[in-house]
């Protein structure tokens, strides 16, 4: 990033009184000029209590006063004719010269705590910055924090170095606190501040997501936007130059406006203002910025973040034969520049690192290949790290399919299993058809043929008068019954009838009838 100014240093000349008539021509000169091959001139006029007026700036007349501005021609000595003199031409008029300062800054785009950011700042005579011949009466450069405190050698912090020829370079170990921080460049001569350049700090949060993740992005909670402020999301694809409105919002009440949106409709703004990404894709990885806009004023960066992605693919579409080669590919796509302790590293199931991928990189990409011949499916993980520590990781599960001779051995033992609880179950079914039977057959042989059957009434009560009236046993001459059983095709078997001596009366203990 090199930030040039073009209003950095200016000399005005010496003030000079001059008397004319009407209609005369009147030569003002531009005394006291130094010698800058990059310096330009330019003539300003201010009439009375009237705003200032530019009248010619590099050599060219650009007053927009077409009557006055025809009257006007500038000298080989920068000196200013004007001719055909009138009375509104009365009035100051101020010979500035200005000198090209450039200011620049050799950082990564995405800067991150940790990261050493150098800044040049130098004079620039005509051959880039640091070209001026040095005086000691000439202009100086130094360096000043945000706060105007000035900054000096600082071990592990702030490294301050004086070029030849006007020249000066910061060198400064960021820290988090740097988000959003100026420092300033600041040119004296004799004592006294002639002009400023500051550079602002933007630092960025690094985020790894994989392929068909949903991410949300941050910006500021709560955010107020004043009169005249936007709030943008800006986005700037990984490996181009050009940064994008994603969304564009002037006050939270209103819908945020969608501006060019690569993400096929699936980066949405949400009401406060966060970013959210549904199915990360490769091609989202770059830079996003989260920003408020002035209609006048410099901008600022409220968040800034660098979205790395990873994603794992494979050489066949479908399932493969045991012991065919597979063959994996993990690809890391960074942010901005792939730092060069990233490392892509292939493991299995149970975590043993596996040997024997092929590496590439470039600059904003990384990727990994692993050559497989599996004897069975099994789960394969792909983790981007760094410094031991993994970042984000992605599983990929190879497949094998159960061809000729080559089935799994988990698939044999549970067919094994199958076919004996099938057979076993018919095995119980025979044994249960054949009991069945046997009962049946059993049942008939006792059954009394419907033919031989007494007709016997459903239900029998004796009263004790029809007992007495039946003829007793030649044993006794009273009967005593405890229980009367009849034995018909509706009833159970018949049960014996027992005869009780010596009682004199007649008992009965049960009538039970069975159907």
């Amino acid at each position: 990033c090199v930030c040039v100014c073009d209003v950095l240093l200016c000399f005005l000349s010496p003030a000079v009184f001059l008397y004319s008539t009407l209609g005369a021509s009147v030569t003002v000169p531009c005394d006291g000029l130094r010698e800058y091959h990059n310096s330009y001139i330019s003539w300003v006029f201010k009439h009375r209590s009237e705003t200032t007026v530019e009248l010619s700036r590099g050599g060219m007349i650009t007053d927009t006063d077409p009557d006055r501005a025809g009257r006007l021609r500038l000298g080989s000595n920068s000196s200013l004719h004007i001719d055909r003199l009138r009375t509104r031409d009365t009035g100051v008029y101020t010979c500035h010269q200005y000198i090209n300062v450039s200011a620049s800054s050799r950082s990564p785009a995405c800067l991150r705590a940790g990261d050493r950011l150098t800044l040049k700042c130098g004079l620039d005579c005509g051959g880039g910055a640091g070209s001026c011949s040095e005086t000691p009466q000439g202009p100086t450069l130094s360096w000043r924090d945000e706060s105007g405190v000035p900054l000096k050698d600082e071990r592990d912090r702030y490294s301050i170095a004086e070029l030849r020829g006007v020249h000066s370079q910061l060198s400064v170990t960021l820290r988090q606190s740097d988000h959003n921080k100026s420092w300033t460049c600041v040119l004296t001569e004799r004592g006294e501040m002639k002009t400023s350049e500051s550079y602002t700090t933007t630092l960025s949060d690094e985020l790894f997501s994989t392929v068909g993740r949903l991410l949300l992005l941050s910006c500021v909670a709560p955010v107020s936007l004043g009169p005249g402020e936007t709030l943008r999301w800006t986005y700037r694809q990984s490996r181009t130059s050009q940064a994008v409105v994603l969304y564009s919002l002037r006050s939270l009440t209103e819908t945020p406006l969608k501006g060019t949106v690569p993400h096929s409709g699936r980066a949405v703004m949400s009401a406060n203002s966060s970013l959210l990404i549904h199915n990360v894709q490769t091609g989202d990885a770059g830079l996003y910025c989260c920003q408020r806009d002035k209609d006048s004023g410099p901008k600022k960066t409220h968040r800034t973040f660098a979205l790395n992605t990873l994603s794992v693919s494979s050489n066949l579409s479908e399932e493969a034969q045991k012991g065919s080669a597979v063959t994996l590919t993990c690809s890391l796509t960074c942010g901005f520049d792939c730092e060069e302790n990233t490392e892509l590293i292939w493991r299995d199931s149970i975590g043993n690192s596996l040997q024997g991928g092929t590496s590439e990189r470039n600059k904003s990409t990384i990727s990994s290949q692993l050559v497989l011949q599996p004897q069975s499916s099994e789960r394969i993980r792909c983790s981007v790290e760094r410094e031991g520590l993994e970042r984000v990781s992605q599983d990929w599960t190879i497949k094998i399919e159960a061809g000729p001779g080559g089935k799994f051995p988990m698939v044999e033992v549970v067919s094994a299993a199958a076919a004996f609880c099938v057979l076993l179950l018919l095995v119980f079914i025979i044994f249960l058809v054949m009991k069945m039977k046997k009962t049946k057959k059993e049942g008939k042989k006792d059954r009394v043929p419907s033919d031989q059957a007494e007709e016997r009434p459903e239900s029998v009560y004796h009263s004790p008068e029809e007992i007495m009236s039946c003829a007793a046993p030649p044993h006794t001459d009273d009967v005593n019954y405890t229980s009367v059983m009849f034995k018909s095709k509706k009833r159970g078997p018949e049960r014996e009838q027992t005869f009780l001596p010596n009682s004199d009366d007649v008992i009965y203990s049960a009538v039970t009838t069975t159907q």
